[in-house]
C-alpha cells in the first residue's frame, strides 16, 4: 500500500527549483568555458542572468502561496532535535538509523546547505551582475566566491542525485507524492504512524 508523502505544492517547489538550478548550472558552465571574454557569450550570459532571479523568487513564491503542509515541511526541515543528532550519530557509526520525524538529519543538512548555497550564489551573483557599483577587487573576489560556491553546489547536487537513486523509494515519493507504507514504517516510523491516524 502507498501513502501520501509530498503534496503537489511540495513537489512543485522541489522540481521548479531543480529545473532553475540545472539551467543555471548549464549556462554557468558554458560561460566559464567560453574564452571570448571574462563573462562569456552574451546570449548565454543573458540566459544565465535573467533566469537567476527565479532561483530565489520561485521557492519563496511557492512557499508563500503553497499548501500549509509544504510550510510545515519547511519548518520541520529547519528544525533540529535530539532525534536528529541520534540519527546522525547512528549513521556515522554505520548503525541502522531511524528518522525522528518526516525528514532525517541528512535531509535537514542537505536543506540547510542548499539554503546557504542559494544565499551565497545569489549574493555573489548580484555583485557580479551589478559590478559597476563595486570596486574591482571586490568584484574579482565575488567571481572567485561564485565559482567556489558553484562547485560546492554541484557536489551537493551530485550527492543528492546519487542518494535519490540509491534510495529509490525517496525518489518515487518526490515524483509521485506517495511512498510504500512498509518503507515508511522502517525509515520514518513516527511520521508513518502519524499518517495512519
Amino acid at each position: 500500500m502507498r501513502i501520501p508523502r509530498f503534496d503537489t505544492s511540495a513537489r512543485t517547489l522541489h522540481w521548479s527549483h531543480a529545473a532553475v538550478f540545472i539551467w543555471l548550472l548549464a549556462t554557468g558552465i558554458r560561460i566559464s568555458l567560453t574564452s571570448s571574454s571574462l563573462l562569456g557569450d552574451p546570449l548565454i550570459r543573458k540566459a544565465h542572468l535573467y533566469a537567476s532571479p527565479f532561483f530565489v523568487i520561485l521557492p519563496v513564491m511557492i512557499y508563500i502561496t503553497g499548501s500549509p503542509q509544504t510550510r510545515r515541511d519547511v519548518k520541520e526541515l529547519i528544525s533540529w532535535d535530539r532525534g536528529d543528532t541520534g540519527w546522525l550519530m547512528d549513521t556515522l557509526k554505520g548503525n541502522k538509523a531511524v528518522a525522528a520525524g518526516k525528514f532525517n538529519a541528512g535531509q535537514k543538512i542537505n536543506f540547510a546547505a542548499t539554503l546557504l548555497l542559494l544565499a551565497g550564489l545569489s549574493l555573489s551573483g548580484s555583485v557580479i551582475w551589478m559590478r559597476s557599483m563595486f570596486s574591482v577587487g571586490f568584484v574579482e573576489f565575488n567571481f572567485l566566491l561564485h565559482d567556489l560556491l558553484a562547485v560546492l553546489a554541484i557536489m551537493l547536487f551530485a550527492g543528492h542525485i546519487a542518494l535519490a537513486l540509491y534510495y529509490g523509494e525517496s525518489l518515487r515519493g518526490i515524483i509521485s507524492g506517495e511512498v510504500d507504507e512498509k518503507w515508511a514504517k522502517e525509515r520514518y516510523p513516527e511520521w508513518s504512524e502519524r499518517q495512519s491516524r
